[in-house]
């Protein structure tokens, strides 16, 4: 196959929102003979100016220069390079706070994708695309729902890598306190109770059909106090393990105001939820309790496709071997694959390929900061076990 310079317009292939048909585009692209490079393009508020992430790509270009400078891939980056810096100046304006490409000009490919949150920039060029900045983020953000209720409006927001991507709104009839009438005072307690029970049932059932069509993994409920405490009581125990955290809303609040708010909740339910997972892993790992540590025993799990979830410390990562067909990856030197007998080939990044074998074996993936970091980071890797 003929390898040619091409440039690539955004009205050609404008930059597409991250989705699992995106994903699934990405994870089909192999180029072994001719290579794909794959770029994070992290867009700092401050750089959203063009002269500010175009000096930001051209800085990614060096380390990766230097890679594969005097080797037979040096000519294959700089078409590559070429094609991707004619398509960022053709941008009229960035098209996400992040943006990842992927491009393979021989096999006519070129991936684009828009993202809402920050990632680790950086550019890799390989036999497959360099996916780990796209999976820590895609861990970092998993889907959430903020619930913002008083007692007769309700605004759900199901929130997915930084974006809102469906919100239910609606207002129930809820008599007010001095309802009218001949009813005692007490009596229009009572009415006015129940409705505001209805509503609040009203909001879990909306709450349970979003789940059933987009699944999140956490709840997060906000409103005035008294609102609160009657949503609370009305939550069924599946959603009541959700709520992440809880905090005063104001129904007026703009989209904005609300993420703003509850963006702190969410992270610090992340880091609790990595830690708690960690704890648990170098616990019963010694015990062989369905869990694994170290990268030798990690890496086995996932080559025997026993690995449930593969648990990395973000941006660790060991050299080692690797089959050029993916399906099995060592920290030793192994001359033929288990596997498929195919030559093995070394691995400089063994965390990459870790997460593509996880994606391939339907293992989740977890990257871990913080305290759970500190945790892992002297065994390596972790995994959660189907079978022992």
């Amino acid at each position: 196959m003929q390898e040619t310079s091409r440039t690539t317009s955004t009205a050609e292939h404008p930059a597409s929102r991250f989705g699992s048909a995106t994903l699934d585009r990405v994870m089909a692209l192999r180029a072994p003979e001719h290579g794909v490079l794959s770029v994070y393009l992290n867009i700092e508020p401050s750089e959203m100016q063009r002269e500010g992430y175009e000096a930001t790509l051209l800085d990614l270009w060096k380390p990766l220069r230097s890679r594969v400078r005097g080797t037979a891939s040096e000519s294959r980056v700089e078409d590559e390079i070429t094609r991707i810096n004619a398509y960022v100046r053709g941008w009229k304006e960035a098209p996400g706070r992040s943006v990842a490409i992927f491009s393979s000009t021989p096999h006519d490919a070129f991936i684009p994708v828009a993202l809402d949150v920050p990632v680790l920039g950086g550019a890799r060029f390989g036999p497959r695309p360099f996916l780990v900045p796209l999976m820590a983020a895609l861990d970092e953000h998993e889907r959430y729902c903020v619930a913002l209720v008083d007692a007769e409006t309700a605004h759900i927001l199901s929130v997915w890598m930084g974006r809102i991507d469906e919100r239910i709104e609606f207002t129930d009839q809820v008599p007010g306190r001095n309802a009218t009438g001949g009813w005692s005072q007490a009596g229009r307690a009572r009415h006015r109770e129940y409705h505001v029970d209805e509503h609040m049932r009203h909001v879990v059932d909306e709450l349970w059909r979003l789940n059933r069509r987009t699944p999140f993994d956490r709840l997060i409920i906000g409103g005035p106090q008294e609102a609160l405490a009657a949503f609370k009581m009305a939550l069924t125990r599946p959603l009541a393990a959700k709520v992440a955290g809880e905090f005063a809303g104001e129904m007026f609040a703009s989209d904005a105001a609300i993420l703003e708010r509850v963006r702190g909740i969410a992270e610090e339910a992340e880091r609790a939820h990595e830690k708690a997972l960690v704890e648990d892993i170098l616990v019963r790992a010694p015990k062989r309790q369905l869990a694994a540590t170290g990268w030798d025993d990690t890496l086995a799990a996932l080559t025997e496709g026993s690995a449930h979830q593969l648990v990395l410390v973000d941006g660790v990562t060991v050299a080692g071997c690797a089959c050029p067909d993916g399906h099995a990856i060592v920290r030793w030197r192994v001359d033929q694959c288990p596997v498929c007998d195919k030559a093995m080939e070394p691995e400089p990044d063994l965390g990459a390929a870790a997460v593509h074998l996880a994606m391939q074996t339907d293992a989740r993936i977890e990257f871990v900061r913080g305290e759970a970091a500190d945790l892992l980071r002297p065994h390596g890797a972790g995994a959660i076990l189907r079978y022992q």
